[in-house]
């Protein structure tokens, strides 16, 4: 647990508790007398990066206690960076790396001793993943504790790519590279600070790690054996004498370290320093005493700079990254780390403004680099004459770069190839050349996509909360304001398992106002244009990770509906914290992709673009290739599976539309009197969709029951309400969803699509009340578990179903 400080000025000297309570005690009583002059030094050295308020003291008194914590560990996407990377000896991992670039590596030929001994992979699911490394079996020794995984049946065989197309590599090699670069400098960073806190040599040092098991994996675990108090200040142990400077060049070395490896990526940086507790609290302030115009001590002490937990909009600036980058501005990762800033701060225009610029400036030094060097070659070659080429490894690479940022080699003589194990000459993967993205290209596409559609929920929940005539404010314990959850309110927000819908009775004065402000010409063309963008970047960013297609499963069955019942099924076992046993696994192979951390956000996130866009004809395809893609996704040996708020928040609105739209869940167009989801095939759309022969509608004694006890089901399991969007797809023929209601689609279409899409959902809703009742009904008169709900979804949930509920859906209920 972090540290309560009842002020963020005197953050700075929040105690960690890795120290016993004597050495607490005793350090405590040493800073006592030095907390004012000490927030007044970290103020001025950091050039506005503490954020203080004249106001703070003046009631400190009255105010309760805040947990702080450094500024980095408020970063979004964290958890989608955990792995064995971060543990995983450095040697090992760069074996790794090298075996990443290998195209052969996912060959058949390549399933020889070529992988040293791996750990076993740490997954939620009950199945043996068989993606990625992983795919290739077990390579540890017979006597290993690993060796479990050769009595497992062998995986499937990977696809096979195209004739003249590369195999892509397991995991992306930009976010390869740039994991084993941060595990490198922060693990050379944290033997500086050691040597600088503890006095000894490298030598001394060295030899200390490797006496003792499990000393020599981490510097951390020898500053523990050192006695090393939370501060960094030795306690018994050896106590070597060493100069202030020298101590003080260690610690900028060490501050350079780091400051290049937030450069690198700020993410992975941000997860790797939480693992060494408390070895880098102050640093970066401690050279900022001796030197307060240090760069990379600035750019260090503002990640590290302990703030009020859940409190980083409140408690930060753009001041020190201004200064930076006006003193820098070549520097392309201050602009990255100043547009997350203003997210933070839900200013996304400036946002968007500085992503822009990172990419914009980060692709024109690439294609001039690219440029360069093919100029180059050409000279060089001709200088040499005419040689004969397609030696394997030596022949050149004509890159070229496409519109969505990435390289493509050119084909037959001029692709660059290797020499496989067998002799053979295996294409090399655009995304492993030399004229390959810098990893910040695909980062800031992200992160802008990202920016765009927080800022269509921002300008959603902003309008919602004035017509509602209450102020968003942080609470004291940091939790986010709900749109179900008001108190207060004019209207009364968003309701919960209503059978009309998210905004209650179709002829409500709710509903009413609500569709005035948001289904508005202007303010929905806003919000839409803002979704699109955001649509767009992100398909840019996932343009950067090819995949090879696998042979469908028959087993899933031809139709669409089935189609769907499997893709939910799938999502919602790799649902983070989902209890739900994944469908069977197909026997032919399944999509490969190429891994990187924020993929599967960034997959859910168009879904929830669709969902924003009422697009539920675009939806239903995007799902099903979303479903078979995070399937098929594997980041073993380096990364574990991400928990992504997108898609717990996607799977999140399908569960209460199903369970709080009664038109959602009627009998569709593919339903047949035999079943719920009928093995036939899906009639033409028209008009008079809703005059097919249906099924009726879920096992229930009536609608509302459905509704009432599916709605108190989803906030029993999840803890409490959740939002997300939903939007209008393109027509077939390609037209997009404007904002006016004469070339919209055609909502008896949409409508279809809705029923197809919550089908399933409706089911699986179904099944969990049933259970419920039946574990209630066997535990009668005993005693009920304590059960503790964590939220694992976010208050966007809330948000889109307003959105649908005000704009989409009662376009929907004109037709049903």
């Amino acid at each position: 647990m972090p540290a309560e400080c009842p002020d963020p000025a005197t953050s700075s000297d929040s105690l960690s508790p890795n120290g016993g309570p004597s050495d607490q005690l005793n350090v405590q009583k040493k800073k006592k007398k030095k907390k004012s002059k000490k927030s007044k030094n970290t103020k001025d050295v950091a050039n506005g990066a503490t954020q203080t308020n004249g106001k703070d003291n003046v009631a400190d008194d009255d105010r309760p206690p805040v947990l702080c914590i450094s500024r980095n560990k408020h970063w979004r996407y964290i958890s989608s960076y955990h792995g064995p990377w971060l543990q995983l000896p450095l040697e090992l991992l760069e074996s790794l790396l090298v075996l990443n670039l290998d195209p052969a590596t996912l060959s058949a030929s390549a399933s020889d001793t070529r992988l040293p001994s791996l750990p076993p992979p740490t997954i939620s699911s009950q199945r043996h993943r068989d993606r990625g490394f992983a795919g290739l079996g077990d390579h540890s020794p017979p006597d290993s504790p690993h060796s479990t995984f050769a009595s497992l049946p062998p995986p499937p065989p990977f696809p096979t790519p195209k004739p003249g197309k590369a195999t892509p590599p397991p995991i992306d090699p930009g976010v390869f590279r740039s994991v084993t670069s941060i595990r490198r400098l922060i693990d050379e960073a944290s033997e500086l600070s050691v040597r600088a806190s503890s006095g000894l040599s490298a030598a001394a040092l060295g030899s200390m790690r490797g006496a003792g098991p499990g000393m020599n994996s981490s510097p951390w675990a020898t500053a523990q054996s050192l006695g090393m108090n939370p501060l960094g200040e030795p306690v018994g142990g050896r106590n070597v004498a060493m100069s202030a400077m020298r101590v003080h060049r260690l610690r900028a070395l060490a501050v350079q370290k780091l400051a290049a490896a937030y450069r690198t990526d700020e993410i992975a940086s941000s997860v790797m320093v939480m693992q060494g507790g408390s070895v880098f609290d102050d640093i970066a302030e401690r050279v900022l005493k001796v030197d307060p115009h240090d760069v990379d001590a600035r750019y260090v002490h503002f990640f590290h700079e302990k703030i009020p937990s859940r409190q980083l909009a409140e408690s930060t600036t753009t001041s020190l990254l201004d200064e930076l980058i006006a003193a820098y501005p070549q520097r392309l990762e201050f602009y990255r780390t100043r547009g997350i800033v203003h997210c933070f701060r839900d200013e996304y225009a400036s946002a968007v403004k500085d992503f822009t610029h990172a990419f914009r400036e980060a692709r024109t030094l690439r294609r001039a680099k690219v440029a360069h060097r093919n100029s180059k070659s050409n000279e060089k070659q001709r200088g040499k004459g005419h040689k004969k080429k397609g030696k394997a490894g030596g022949s050149k690479t004509h890159g070229q770069a496409l519109p969505n940022g990435t390289s493509v080699a050119m084909p037959d003589e001029d692709a660059p190839t290797i020499e496989g194990p067998d002799g053979e000459q295996l294409l090399l993967h655009p995304s492993v050349l030399p004229d390959a993205p810098d990893p910040i290209e695909p980062q800031c596409l992200f992160l802008r996509a990202a920016a765009y559609l927080q800022h269509a929920v921002y300008l959603i929940e902003d309008g919602i909360l004035q017509l509602e005539g209450i102020r968003k404010i942080p609470s004291v314990d940091g939790a986010e304001l709900r749109l179900c959850y008001i108190e207060n309110g004019r209207y009364g927000g968003v309701e919960v398992g209503h059978p009309d819908g998210p905004l209650g009775n179709k002829d409500g004065t709710k509903l009413a106002a609500y569709r005035a402000l948001l289904a508005e010409g202007f303010f929905r063309e806003q919000v839409t244009l803002l979704v699109k963008k955001s649509m767009r970047d992100h398909e840019r960013f996932l343009a950067h990770f090819d995949s090879l297609e696998g042979v469908p499963n028959p087993a899933v069955g031809e139709d669409l509906a089935s189609r769907l019942a499997h893709a939910f099924a799938l999502t919602e076992s790799f649902r983070p914290g989902s209890q739900a046993q994944p469908p069977p696994a197909a026997e032919s192979p399944a999509t490969f992709t190429t891994y990187h951390p924020l993929l599967v956000e960034s997959h859910f996130s168009i879904l929830l673009g669709h969902l924003l866009l009422g697009d539920f004809p675009g939806l239903l395809p995007a799902f099903t290739r979303t479903a078979a893609v995070v399937d098929g996704l594997e980041g073993y040996p380096v990364f574990l599976p991400p928990r992504s708020m997108a898609q717990a928040e996607f799977v999140e609105v399908l569960e209460r539309l199903a369970g709080g739209w009664r038109n959602g869940v009627q009998p569709h167009s593919l339903s047949s009197l035999g079943s719920m989801l009928a093995l036939e095939a899906p009639p033409t759309f028209s008009a008079k969709a809703k005059e097919v022969d249906r099924v009726p509608s879920p096992p229930s004694p009536d609608m509302d029951r459905l509704a009432a006890s599916a709605s108190s089901l989803i906030l029993g399991v999840n803890g409490s309400s959740s939002s997300t969007t939903v939007h209008m797809s393109p027509a077939p023929s390609g037209r997009e969803t404007p904002s006016s209601g004469t070339e919209r689609v055609d909502s008896a279409e949409a409508l279809d699509c809705a029923r197809i899409l919550l089908a399933p959902v409706a089911v699986r809703l179904c099944e969990k009340l049933e259970k419920a009742e039946k574990e209630k009904a066997a535990n009668k008169g005993k005693k009920k578990p304590l059960n503790i709900n964590i939220p694992l979804h976010g208050p966007r949930v809330e948000i889109v179903l307003a959105w649908l509920g005000a704009v989409h859906l009662p376009e929907l209920d004109t037709v049903a």
